[in-house]
C-alpha cells in the first residue's frame, strides 16, 4: 500500500517574541519531499497566507497541493458554529489567491473533529470542500472519535471523509504514519500496521515543522500540556528518517489526498450519519 504524505504547516508558538522558526523547518520539509520526487499534501493555516504568502507559492511550485488547516490554529470546537463557515471560506480564499490554486481539502486542527463537533461538517462542505482529513477514529490524549470508520466514508451531506489511518491491539490504537508516533513506533510494528489496514484505507502520514526542529527550545504550546509537549519535544531528529522508512515500508510514495479522492466514487462509499 502507497503512503500519501501530508504536512500541517503550522505557526506553534505561544507568543510573536519567540523565534519564527517554522518557516525553516517547512522549507526543510519541503526539500526533503522534493529530493525523493514526492508530491505531498500541504495542510496550511490559512492566516499564514496573509502574512507569508511566499511560503504559500513555495508549497506550489514545488509540485505539492495545497489544502487548509483553518484560519487559525484553533479547536473546530473552539471556533464555534456561529464562526467556523466564515473563517473557513476566509482561509480558503487567502490559500487560493495566495497560491493561484484551488483548496479542495481541509483538515481540523489537532485532529478536533469529533462527536461534540460534528456539527462542523456542514459548514466544511458548505465553504467549498470535496474532502476532509479530519477524524482519528481512535481515543488520543487530545481529540479522538473512537469507533468512526478507519476507512474512506461520505458523510450525509456529501462531503468525504479520509480518516487517519491507526494501527494497534483492541482499543490500544494510534496514529502510527504521524507526528510523534513516527519516532516512537519502532518500524517492525509500524510494518505490521501498515500491512495491517484495511483495502480500501487510504495510508497516509502527517508531520509539522516543529517535529524535524530538535534546536527548538521547549515550551507548552496553546493546544497541549506539560507532558504532552515534553513528548512532542523529543526524538525529533528522528523524524524524517522515521518517515523515508514508512514510504519505503509501503508501496513508495503515494498520490496527493486530492487526487485520490478524485478517484474515489462518492457513491460507493459508506454513507455516516451525524
Amino acid at each position: 500500500m502507497a503512503v500519501t504524505v501530508t504536512f500541517d504547516l503550522e505557526d506553534n508558538r505561544r507568543s510573536p517574541t519567540q523565534e519564527e522558526r517554522f518557516v525553516p523547518m517547512s522549507h526543510r520539509f519541503l526539500e526533503f519531499a522534493e529530493e525523493r520526487g514526492i508530491s505531498a499534501t500541504v495542510f496550511i493555516v490559512g492566516e499564514l497566507a496573509r502574512t507569508h504568502p511566499q511560503l504559500v507559492r513555495r508549497v506550489v511550485e514545488g509540485g505539492h497541493e495545497l489544502a487548509l488547516h483553518g484560519l487559525r490554529h484553533v479547536a473546530l470546537e473552539d471556533v464555534g458554529p456561529g464562526r467556523l463557515r466564515g473563517e473557513l471560506e476566509e482561509g480558503r480564499a487567502l490559500l487560493e489567491d495566495a497560491g493561484q490554486r484551488p483548496v479542495t481539502g481541509f483538515r481540523a486542527p489537532i485532529f478536533s473533529l469529533t462527536p461534540s463537533s460534528a456539527w462542523a461538517v456542514e459548514d466544511i462542505a458548505a465553504a467549498g470542500f470535496a474532502y476532509s482529513s479530519s477524524v482519528l477514529p481512535a481515543a488520543n490524549p487530545l481529540h479522538g472519535w473512537p469507533g468512526a470508520p478507519r476507512t474512506p466514508f461520505r458523510w450525509d451531506n456529501g462531503l468525504i471523509e479520509l480518516p487517519c489511518p491507526v494501527g494497534g491491539f483492541g482499543r490500544a490504537l494510534v496514529p502510527f504514519l504521524g507526528g510523534i508516533y513516527l519516532r516512537y513506533v519502532p518500524l517492525p510494528l509500524a510494518r505490521r500496521f501498515l500491512r495491517g489496514l484495511d483495502a480500501r484505507a487510504v495510508a497516509w502520514t502527517y508531520s509539522h515543522p516543529y517535529d524535524i526542529d530538535p534546536d527548538e527550545p521547549f515550551f507548552v504550546p496553546p493546544y497541549a500540556g506539560w507532558l504532552t509537549s515534553r513528548i512532542i519535544h523529543t526524538r525529533r531528529g528522528a523524524t524524517l528518517g522515521a518517515l523515508e522508512q514508512r514510504i519505503a515500508a509501503g508501496a513508495g510514495a503515494g498520490r496527493p489526498l486530492a487526487e485520490i479522492v478524485q478517484g474515489l466514487e462518492s457513491s460507493d462509499l459508506p454513507a455516516v450519519a451525524r
